[in-house]
């Protein structure tokens, strides 16, 4: 027997017929409704009976209002009829709010910044050693502006080089402003930027003296002699694609595991020279900083290891259509949302949002219908099984990491093992 849901937000849950269909109610205000949007994939997904979807649109412009547009879409490519109920007000509001962003948008970022900018306003966030003011100019952070006469000093008069810098602060437990550690890139950052001696540099505005400095501009200007005299930042060659890299994270510190590439030379005994390339995976905080205690793996077989797990785990991991498609629908939103379509095309009207085929846009759309199409035939384990054990040597790279990223919830590495869950 068909069966119906309706989505709408709380403050409308009260007085709409519901008709013995299933009701999905969703917070009006900022708080998230990711779990409610979970629950409602979920519930269609497992229930095949359901064949009509009413949303009961908010009375005004919010973020539920783009939220139900995104979800309408998502549904719609499920095979879900969506049936909209939408105020006359609505139509009006969405017409003004994008007959504002379109003349608003007439103003090129340069525009808009340059009047702060002539003026040595801070605009962004504030570099660290520094805080915004009152008057909207840069006040000296007491502790922060500590830290950087540290680094100065660390780096010109002693010697210091970026990765002993960045084990010297982290071992004395100093974190950055979001308490993460120091590496050499946050480190070069610091030790680059003239705001530290007063000068100010934004959108084409150079301004001497702008605010108190932290650095004397001769210490300043010694770091970039340093810098430019010792070996040169170098470019890394471009890797390989590495199917884990971010997706695997370290069980010590949280931190991502990343995909490394090196390449090897030696001599032969004729004075031959050989070159062979060795990659494999490492945390990301031992890759600048040397801080975790965890080790690398070989890139072949970590990716092996970890294909195998997952064969095992197909079947039987729970809620695993639901899973996949919330995850299909998460990347949607990334990749390709209503709102940023319609604040590009302002032209378009709600009612051709509604209509709009989200996944067109998606460069993994052949593979994403032939998750769908399993999924209505009932076939979706077999269908994934099928593309480990059958099929992954000729899919390309690009697919076989999205079918991970659709697929597993963590991979958290340790010395002596891995922990995976899908």
């Amino acid at each position: 027997m068909n069966h119906s849901i309706i989505i709408c937000d709380s403050e409308s849950n009260n007085y709409l017929d519901k008709n013995n269909a299933t009701v999905f109610a969703f917070n009006n205000s900022s708080e998230s409704n990711d779990s409610l949007f979970y629950n409602t994939i979920n519930y269609i997904l497992n229930n095949k009976a359901v064949t009509t979807c009413s949303i009961f649109f908010p009375l005004n412009i919010n973020q539920l209002f783009w939220d139900f547009l995104n979800l309408s879409n998502f549904l719609k490519w499920t095979g879900i009829n969506i049936e909209t109920n939408i105020s006359d007000s609505i139509y009006d509001e969405f017409n003004d709010y994008l007959s504002v962003t379109k003349n608003n948008s007439r103003k090129s970022t340069l525009e808009y910044f340059q009047k702060p900018a002539s003026e040595g306003k801070v605009l962004g966030r504030t570099p660290f050693g520094y805080v915004k003011d009152s008057n909207g100019g840069y006040k000296i952070h007491s502790e922060e502006s500590l830290i950087v006469k540290e680094i100065f000093s660390l780096y010109v008069k002693y010697n210091y080089g970026l990765r002993k810098i960045a084990a010297h602060l982290n071992n004395n437990e100093i974190r950055t402003r979001k308490g993460n550690p120091w590496n050499i890139a946050s480190l070069r950052l610091i030790l680059t930027n003239p705001i530290y001696m007063g000068t100010y540099k934004r959108y084409r505005f150079t301004k001497f003296s702008n605010h108190q400095p932290i650095i004397e501009s001769s210490i300043y200007r010694k770091a970039q002699d340093i810098m430019t005299s010792r070996s040169p930042y170098r470019k890394l060659p471009k890797n390989d694609f590495f199917l884990l890299s971010g997706l695997a994270k370290c069980g010590y510190c949280k931190n991502s595991y990343v995909g490394v590439q090196k390449h090897q030379y030696w001599k032969t005994y004729s004075s031959r020279l050989n070159k062979g390339t060795y990659k494999y995976y490492k945390c990301l905080s031992n890759l600048n900083e040397n801080i975790c205690m965890s080790e690398t793996r070989s890139a072949e077989k970590f990716e092996s290891n970890i294909i195998k797990r997952i064969i095992l785990l197909l079947p039987i991991s729970n809620n695993l259509s639901s899973n996949i498609f919330y995850k299909i629908f998460q990347n949607y939103l990334k990749v390709h949302n209503v709102k940023e379509y319609a604040l590009a095309h302002p032209h378009y009207s709600i009612t051709e949002l509604i209509s709009f085929d989200f996944i067109t846009h998606n460069q993994h759309q052949d593979l994403l219908k032939q998750i769908l199409n399993a999924w209505k035939s009932d076939t979706l384990l077999t269908f994934l099984t099928d593309i480990f054990t059958k099929n992954w040597e000729s899919l390309k790279a690009e697919d076989k990491r999205i079918v991970l990223e659709l697929l597993v919830s963590y991979i958290n590495v340790y010395e002596k093992r891995v922990r995976l869950s899908i």
